[in-house]
């Protein structure tokens, strides 16, 4: 009689839902797992990109030019007892600089990856005012006219595909690789000023072609700067602290267009030395790839717990109403077959894209799902409400990863209605009836 009331316990439907609750916990760790492989993925991708960005050119930053004019300036010692000789640079930044940029992307591909890269064309026009060296508050330093020479910052300098030469006031000029200093630029070039005379306003103009990938991006320095910039590219993300005052976009490329005063930035028109870096004073544009598998793919195995829940929630409806018993193992298997759902996704996403990607695997899982639970439940219209609840948590899926900004509202109020109708289902079944 005692093994009979045991064996009677752990048949109540009490005891079943305790265990397959605490099955659906368990069930959860091999989502993580999930989670880890998409991550090596994401890893492998980035490494990948990564050095297709080394062999063509990584994201461009060009910045200038600057006019620097060496100094030197005779202080006394600490002691007094002597003149101590400081040598120092003072930087002066144009009065205005208009940049016209464009763009020409190009997709490059390397296995199943792919990135987006570009060769860009920079006309760079603008001037200098007189040089003002009262405003630098040393007024006892003897500056080294002869020893000027221009400065341009270009981050990455193995995607220069031109020969670029800074013409000042009509005069070409010689242009050497390099940064002469880098209280500013870390790379660039530098441009000797020789014979010019800048004691005068000075008017220059330059033309800079250079691969890049990803982002090119500009360094507001004039006074009064101007930037436009266009391309074919239809996903492009505007960067940098300054946001275009116009831009158009559409499926065939962009136009954007920037005005940044020096009032809008938090350094002057001049100072020495490192007293200032310009970097905050950048924008420019990202040339995106809009589809990412691997974020919609981690996206996706968050709602792993849901999908296991509610599964076994159903079946555990249908085993009350219809008197059937369901295995602990089976449930199991049916848990298993809806992860095996997200490592569908990621690689065959790799493939053939995200989209055709998810139909495929879940039209898959559906099917393995719907005909084990026939297989189990011998029941047509019971397979049907499996196989309606599979389809239509696939469908609530796929609509809240294709959102953005409404993902988390559509995605409450889904789960929201998910709860009431689970609710409404409970009503129906006689929790305390004979087993």
């Amino acid at each position: 009689m005692e093994t009979k009331n045991i064996q009677q316990f752990m048949n109540s439907y009490s005891v079943k839902m305790i265990i397959v609750s605490g099955l659906a916990i368990l069930l959860l760790i091999p989502s993580f797992l999930i989670m880890d492989i998409i991550n090596e993925r994401i890893k492998l991708s980035e490494k990948v990109k990564n050095e297709l960005y080394a062999q063509w050119g990584g994201k461009q930053v060009v910045a200038g030019p600057v006019l620097n004019v060496p100094f030197i300036l005779q202080e006394k010692s600490e002691t007094n007892q002597g003149v101590i000789e400081r040598k120092g640079i003072a930087h002066f930044l144009p009065e205005t600089l208009k940049t016209d940029g464009s763009l020409a992307p190009e997709k490059r591909k390397r296995g199943i990856y792919e990135v987006v890269v570009y060769e860009g064309s920079l006309k760079l026009k603008g001037s200098f005012v007189q040089p003002d060296v009262s405003q630098l508050d040393i007024p006892d330093a003897e500056y080294n006219w002869d020893a000027a020479y221009f400065t341009l910052g270009i981050s990455d300098m193995r995607g220069i595909k031109n020969l670029p030469e800074l013409i000042v006031n009509g005069q070409k000029c010689k242009v050497d690789p390099g940064v002469a200093d880098t209280d500013l630029f870390q790379s660039g070039i530098t441009v000797k000023a020789n014979s010019i005379d800048l004691k005068q306003p000075l008017n220059f103009e330059m033309e800079l072609v250079l691969n890049g990938s990803e982002d090119l991006s500009v360094e507001a320095l004039g006074k009064n700067s101007e930037v436009t910039m266009k391309s074919s590219w239809a996903q492009p993300s505007f960067t940098g602290i300054f946001l275009p005052a116009d831009r158009n976009v559409t499926a065939k490329g962009f136009t954007a267009s920037w005005q940044v005063t020096h009032l809008n930035r938090n350094f002057p028109q001049q100072w020495v030395d490192r007293k200032y870096t310009t970097h905050d004073a950048t924008l420019g544009v990202e040339l995106l790839i809009p589809v990412d598998n691997y974020q919609k793919a981690m996206r996706s195995v968050k709602y792993a717990i849901l999908f296991i829940a509610l599964n076994f929630i159903v079946f555990l409806f249908i085993e009350i109403r219809n008197k059937t018993r369901i295995h602990p193992f089976q449930y199991s298997l049916v848990a298993f077959a809806l992860l095996i759902f997200y490592v569908l996704l990621t690689s065959i996403s790799e493939q053939v894209g995200f989209n055709f990607a998810f139909l495929i695997s879940a039209i898959a899982v559906t099917s393995l799902i719907s005909w084990y639970a026939h297989s189990i439940l011998r029941n047509v219209r019971s397979t049907v409400w499996v196989t309606l609840l599979q389809a239509g948590l696939y469908v609530f899926l796929f609509v809240i990863l294709q959102l953005q900004d409404f993902a988390l509202l559509v995605g409450s109020i889904g789960l929201f209605v998910i709860l009431t109708i689970i609710m409404r289902a409970s009503q129906q079944i006689k929790w305390y009836s004979e087993t």
